[in-house]
């Protein structure tokens, strides 16, 4: 049996969504300022929820669906875990991409290496902001803009820091994961990206 690998004080999001049938998945990590209560789970989850159906999908594909936000406190293998309801279609009208484009959005730390970095491959983008294998110019901007609302010691949501969370060092697993606070978010170049777990028949 795998030996569970805490990250003390910090609780993963994970964003569902549906586009032509597939589900989409992105993860975002946060931080507490201090201990984790169940009713701090909560808040978060909600949070993320709102921001996930009231900001990102309006940048979306009416074809891309949320679904919900779960929040999964990952100090110990028995953590509180919360489930938020998030139902909202994406905001521009016509065709979506294909399911396995993406916009790749990065998040940045203060630390050098692979691990010390994090990322969201954003579905569901709409046919308008991609001309050949380059996206719009003002998509990016938004939707960078839309995930660095989540960055911030309280920005976000008051007690709650965006962390990225690196599990290896030099190869080999942690101990515990290390929860790094995220410093920047960006797109590198303009292109998209193909995530292929996601293509018909397959995944997230």
């Amino acid at each position: 049996m795998a030996v569970y690998q805490p990250v003390v004080g910090v609780v993963q999001t994970q964003m569902f969504g549906r586009v032509d049938g597939q589900v989409t998945i992105n993860d975002v990590y946060f931080q507490a300022a201090g201990a984790i209560t169940v009713a701090g789970v909560q808040a978060l989850t909600n949070a993320v929820a709102g921001w996930f159906g009231a900001v990102l999908a309006p940048l979306l594909s009416d074809d891309w669906s949320t679904e919900r936000v779960i929040g999964t406190d990952l100090t110990t293998a028995t953590g509180y875990r919360f489930e938020s309801a998030a139902v909202s279609i994406g905001g521009v009208s016509g065709e979506a991409n294909p399911n396995n484009v993406a916009a790749v959005v990065s998040f940045r730390t203060d630390q050098r290496g692979r691990s010390s970095r994090g990322r969201n491959f954003v579905p569901g983008i709409p046919g308008g902001a991609v001309t050949l294998n380059t996206l719009d110019p003002a998509f990016i901007s938004d939707l960078v803009d839309a995930y660095l609302l989540l960055m911030g010691p309280g920005t976000f949501l008051a007690g709650w820091e965006m962390v990225v969370v690196s599990r290896f060092t030099g190869g080999a697993a942690r101990v515990s994961g290390l929860a790094i606070p995220v410093t920047n978010i960006l797109m590198v170049g303009n292109s998209v990206r193909s995530m292929r777990s996601r293509e018909i028949g397959h995944g997230a």
